[in-house]
């Protein structure tokens, strides 16, 4: 670790006035002809952002600036508009919702390294780091790989409350202690990073998305080198907002230095997991930048060769799936495709369940309890669509309760099968393959098929196309928000190759928005299964015995029992067509390159 000596830190502390004070009153810029970019995130902070954003262009007046904004409620963002049509080199991402300091801080960092910037520095925006220290952080950088501001070193002082300094100094410590961390300075965000560094980093090894990034992101760099420094800073109190950190934050802080200490002592920290991809866009935003949730899974050399296929509804092929990401700029979770557009229409055209059939009194158990819940927005002199009409259980259920009801399937085979259990019509194929005389519907269903679209906002627009104004959509889908998939972690039942997207509550409101829907009614969705079907699937995740009891169940009686389940990992949606004009497409995650006149 690189340090600077108590002599020359205090030199610095002498010559610009002690570590309180303003270092000078004029612009001194130390980044030596290098591209710097200066990150901080916002929530709340109109009464401090313009400010800094000037003082840090007085200190370091060549910088980029990026400021990602959770949409504020109290007018950060305008503010930040305003400044960045006023001010070259000032980028800001708004993102829909508070998806966290560390995402924030992450997605800075690989804009850092793949725009090609000689350096990142990251800070707070509430004046707790204050922007005069920027020209010596800079010029540390020059011998270092990783500088940060210290309260807690030689000449460091900070004005938190004494219960805020216990806390932060306890947290420190117990980083220090339990990570083996070289620096007296942990938990602060204040931070230089060179691009030579950044590049060696493995952001899909950091899980943290709030406060916990801090030390999780500082673990990460300590084990990519070994040239940290620090130097004193004076921590002060901001003037104008509130603090964020939470005791929840506080918590998951705890645990994470908990995760990271025993994976240090089974010797499993600082290996990079993952070789680098190329970018995929995110379909909503448009965004490159993600996290990763979960790594991909290939169990598949495990499976028997009697597996159906894993774009089968019945499928217990749920061991395998590709790389689980989120989005950092918006927020949306989805697997990094497998297949194109076109090859995934043709594995749903080519699909084949025999195992569906033989569990569809169970299915149409399901589509009676849902559509008992959502039947009031729907009248009997409706036209209804079910997009991915599958063999047809829902069809059946629908015209059985009085609707007029036509069904859309891909599969050659599911559209056929159809016919065995309903009179309703069938068109195979997809969207675009409705004819002229099917492309007006009062209703349109979607039961469990949002996740299954390559591109769910293209497909939302072709429904609202579909829809009058006022018409309303009606679907459900997967929710990996919930206790549930948290708790299951990567073994929750629904991460497979046929689920392209999961889906928060911020994220499906901002699909809608996005779509021309204003949500109307939402719940949990019951899903009703057969007690074999059920140890089946258990078996196919590993669950001890389930295989075993399968076997002991198998054509008796009570294999057929039905099971609900309304865990919430699932729900439906009541949503009303409210726009019908059309959106303008994607944009990317910044408009322009940061620093583009200083190429």
């Amino acid at each position: 670790m690189l340090r600077p000596d108590r002599y020359s830190s205090q030199k610095a502390a002498d010559r610009d006035g002690g570590a309180g004070s303003d270092r000078g009153s004029g612009p001194r810029d130390g980044s030596s002809g290098r591209r710097v970019l200066v990150f901080f995130p916002t929530y709340n902070e109109a009464g401090n952002v313009e400010r800094l954003i000037r003082e840090i262009r007085h200190y370091l007046p060549g910088a980029s600036i990026l400021v990602v904004d959770d949409a504020s409620p109290d007018g950060t963002g305008a503010i930040l508009d305003r400044l960045a049509t006023e001010l070259s080199d000032l980028e800001i991402v708004h993102r829909p919702g508070k998806l966290g300091l560390g995402s924030a801080h992450k997605l800075a960092m690989l804009r850092a390294r793949d725009e090609g910037f000689d350096a990142l520095v990251t800070m707070d925006a509430d004046f707790s780091h204050h922007p005069r220290y920027l020209p010596e952080m800079l010029s540390m950088l020059e011998s270092a790989d990783f500088v940060t501001g210290s309260r807690y070193t030689g000449g460091g002082k900070s004005d938190q409350v004494l219960s805020r300094t216990l806390i932060s100094r306890t947290a420190n410590l117990f980083a220090k202690a339990a990570l083996g961390l070289p620096l007296e300075e942990n938990t602060t965000m204040f931070r230089g990073f060179t691009a030579e560094l950044l590049r060696r980093l493995d952001f899909d090894a950091l899980q943290s998305e709030g406060y916990s990034f801090a030390v999780e992101s500082l673990n990460l760099v300590a084990h990519a080198t070994d040239k940290l420094a620090e130097f004193p800073i004076h921590f002060e109190n901001r003037t104008s907002g509130a603090s964020k950190i939470s005791r929840k934050e506080i918590l998951r802080a705890v645990l994470t230095i908990e995760r990271l200490g025993v994976q240090r002592l089974l010797g499993k920290s600082g290996v990079p997991r993952t070789a680098p991809r190329a970018a995929v866009a995110c379909v909503v935003c448009g965004g490159t930048y993600h996290a990763e949730v979960y790594p991909a899974r290939d169990d598949s050399a495990g499976m028997s060769a009697s597996d159906i296929s894993p774009y089968s509804c019945a499928t217990h092929s749920s061991r395998t799936h590709g790389q689980i990401l989120k989005c950092l700029r918006c927020g949306l979770v989805f697997m990094r495709p497998k297949l194109s557009s076109d090859a995934l229409v043709g594995e749903y055209q080519d699909a084949v369940d025999p195992v569906y059939l033989e569990h569809i009194q169970a299915r149409e158990t399901t589509f009676r309890e849902n559509l008992r819940a959502v039947q009031k927005y729907i009248r009997r002199s409706d036209r209804v669509l079910e997009v991915g009409s599958y063999c047809g259980a829902f069809l059946r259920v629908a015209k059985d309760a009085g609707f007029d009801v036509t069904g859309l399937e891909p599969s050659a085979w599911a559209a056929e099968a159809s016919r065995s259990v309903t009179d309703a019509p069938v068109v195979c194929g997809t969207l675009d393959d409705l004819p002229p005389d099917l492309r007006a519907f009062d209703v349109v269903v979607a039961w469990d098929v949002l996740e299954h679209f390559a591109d769910p906002v293209a497909e939302l627009r072709k429904i609202a196309a579909l829809l009058p104004e006022g018409g309303t959509l009606l679907f459900s889908t997967l929710m990996i928000d919930n206790w549930f998939p948290k708790l299951a972690g990567r073994y929750w039942p629904w991460l497979m190759d046929m689920h392209l997207f999961y889906f928060t509550e911020e994220t499906i409101r901002n699909v809608l928005r996005e779509t021309g829907f204003e949500l109307v009614d939402e719940g949990k969705y019951t899903h009703v299964v057969t007690l074999e079907y059920l140890l089946g699937k258990l078996g196919t995740l590993g669950v001890p015995l389930a295989e075993a009891a399968a076997k002991t169940v198998e054509g008796r009686p009570f294999a057929r029992a039905e099971i609900p389940f309304r865990f919430g990992d699932i729900k439906y949606f009541v949503c009303r067509k409210v726009d019908t004009a059309p959106r303008s497409a994607a944009r990317p995650i910044l408009e322009k390159p940061l620093s583009a006149s200083a190429r």
